[in-house]
């Protein structure tokens, strides 16, 4: 399935030793309601974190802890929007990004994207929204990053016209070749970008716990929003994933699973030229969890999907992650990341068979 990790593969005796001291201790306080900006000691862990890997330019109080992306996306607009306000999205993008949006009365504007990433053009640039929401590492779901150039732009088109930037730096952590740009909110002078990412990828996804890094001047607002909206709780498993990195396993974890997914990634693309050769094009090999198998315009990516359900092989169709049908690319999203290694070809198998029966069908 696209987009989630090999959960096996967490160090789970790690894991329950400091889950266990916490036990021990019996300290109540990890036990009730947290602190709206989350646990402080794992507050300091993701601050230097994000120092080290992704260039970001924050501190402690800077970094709130959340649920996830959801979460984050949800407080910074109800904090810093109104509803009717205008977002750029890019097109495609995650589901969930717009879905969060509209709920909050948030006029989407999709924006497509290039190999340079959001291609913004003049009569977009002529009415500037409220937000722009944008993946610019590692662009969901097509895996282009965006250039450095078109990030100087976004930075300068956000100052000029006080826009807020959501930067969801999707999947940075598993990049497979290349030195991966600074994040947006690293290069960012003006305090307009709002940067954030969650756990969910790296450990597990029933952890729910996320992160959102804020302006100096919005710390104290967003605390106190998160912590009267939402009440969050999950204090003991911020102590214990705090513990995790302070004590390395976290960066460990990182490098380990970097490898075994940069192995799976290469078992499947080997598969796909088995089947295929150059008949179809790959996007998004370059990091991330999943890749893009391009399919003629023809083909109709979601009946593909339900045909490979019913042989046991879950996919996604690419044209569902675009706001319009009408120009929608066709495709589908390969999860490999939580496929053992020698059951990638067996399973590509299965899938490669549904695609040339729907090719024919088509032809």
């Amino acid at each position: 399935m696209p987009g989630v990790p090999d959960v096996t593969c967490v160090p789970h005796k790690i894991w329950s030793r400091l889950q266990n001291k916490h036990w021990r201790r019996s300290n109540s306080d990890l036990l009730t309601y947290g602190p709206g900006a989350g646990y402080a000691p794992l507050r300091e862990a993701v601050a230097v974190h994000l120092r080290v890997a992704r260039s970001v330019n924050c501190s402690p109080s800077q970094v709130l802890i959340t649920t996830g992306i959801h979460q984050s996306i949800d407080i910074v607009v109800k904090l810093l929007g109104e509803h009717g306000d205008a977002a750029w999205v890019e097109d495609p993008c995650y589901w969930g990004t717009r879905s969060v949006l509209n709920s909050l009365g948030i006029n989407t504007v999709p924006i497509a994207v290039d190999q340079e990433g959001m291609r913004m053009r003049l009569a977009n640039l002529r009415r500037p929204p409220r937000f722009i929401c944008t993946t610019p590492s590692h662009q969901y779901p097509l895996g282009m990053v965006m250039s450095l150039s078109r990030r100087r732009m976004l930075l300068e088109y956000a100052a000029a016209h006080k826009v807020w930037i959501i930067e969801d730096d999707y999947d940075s952590e598993f990049r497979y070749g290349g030195r991966p740009l600074a994040s947006l909110q690293g290069m960012d002078t003006h305090d307009r970008v709002l940067y954030m990412g969650t756990f969910s990828k790296i450990m597990f996804p029933g952890l729910r716990i996320g992160f959102l890094v804020v302006p100096e001047s919005l710390a104290k607002a967003f605390s106190t929003g998160i912590a009267e909206l939402y009440r969050n709780g999950q204090v003991f498993l911020q102590a214990t994933l705090a513990d995790f990195m302070a004590e390395g396993h976290f960066a460990s974890h990182i490098r380990k699973m970097r490898v075994l997914y940069a192995e799976r990634l290469q078992l499947l693309q080997q598969s796909i030229n088995r089947h295929f050769g150059e008949k179809m094009t790959i996007t998004g090999g370059e990091a991330g969890l999943h890749l893009v198998l391009g399919l003629p315009p023809e083909c109709d990516d979601v009946l593909i999907c339900e045909q490979a359900l019913q042989a046991g092989i879950i996919v996604r169709p690419l044209s569902r992650y675009y706001m319009h049908a009408r120009g929608a690319r066709r495709g589908l999203l390969l999860g490999y990341a939580s496929v053992p290694n020698d059951e990638i070809a067996r399973s590509f198998d299965k899938l490669a068979a549904v695609i040339k029966n729907a090719l024919r069908t088509d032809a």
